[in-house]
């Protein structure tokens, strides 16, 4: 049996994921496959025996309802839909400069400011749904994210809105040379800002420094419940590509 095991790991269904694991205090890898039916899910709970896996991540195309009903027979909880915008960059309008406004690339003296933004963010994602997650846990997850862009070259650059020399927002910037594609991370807007247009400002000059780098299309990542940010990008000329359903899956009995 353990013969067997060992050959289905083999076929790498399961990624394990150290920094997740690190920072929420339990094994959890990540799905490699989209799809699902009762052979490759006995298949991907062996692998995830063999590694003592407490959670999976897996990611199902959202038309795939064989597997989606096959996800939910076999205990995986629903946390997210994942939507993947994006728009191509040559056509971009003509920016309009608030004055009050400045946009700048931060540096390590924002980041305790930006942290504190990142802190009350996010809380429409996959990781405040998981109810075996903690909500201090997923808070300090994009805390850190946050730090991480700006103190080392995980972003290539993190864009900051700032107003009478305060930090209101951040964009945070990656690029794909080899495919032309920047990849828009983290949008964060204090809430004593938000309605007021800046995010939509914040976009349009990350946009603009994406086509400066030669970057030939943008792609950013949100949520389903996240509806402000779907309307967001979409007037900024994003449209949808793909969308996704998330699942947790979890192994270990917990409280």
């Amino acid at each position: 049996m353990k013969k067997s095991i060992r050959d289905i790991v083999k076929k790498n269904l399961v990624e394990f994921l150290p920094w997740d694991t690190n920072h929420f205090g339990y094994r959890i890898g990540r799905a490699t496959i989209h799809s699902l039916d009762t052979e490759t899910y006995q298949q991907l709970s062996a692998a995830c025996e063999l590694q003592e896996i407490d959670c999976l991540y897996f990611l199902a195309d959202a038309d795939d309802t064989e597997s989606i009903l096959q996800l939910e027979r076999q205990g995986f909880i629903f946390v997210d839909i994942r939507i993947t915008l994006d728009r191509a960059l040559p056509d971009l309008p003509a920016l309009q400069q608030r004055d009050d406004i400045v946009m700048r690339s931060a540096n390590v003296d924002d980041v305790e400011t930006l942290q504190a933004i990142a802190r009350d963010s996010f809380r429409s994602t996959r990781f405040f749904a998981d109810p075996y997650l903690s909500d201090e846990k997923a808070s300090s997850l994009y805390e850190i994210w946050l730090s991480k862009s700006v103190r080392t070259d995980y972003a290539e650059r993190v864009l900051v809105a700032e107003q009478d020399g305060e930090c209101l927002g951040f964009v945070t910037c990656h690029l794909d040379k080899q495919s032309h594609l920047g990849k828009i991370g983290l949008v964060a807007l204090a809430r004593s800002a938000r309605g007021r247009g800046i995010s939509q400002g914040m976009i349009w000059h990350a946009l603009r420094w994406f086509r400066d780098q030669g970057m030939q299309s943008v792609d950013v990542v949100t949520q389903g419940r996240n509806i402000a940010a779907q309307r967001l990008y979409q007037r900024c000329g994003f449209l949808t590509r793909t969308m996704q359903l998330s699942f947790h899956k979890w192994f270990r009995k917990l409280p």
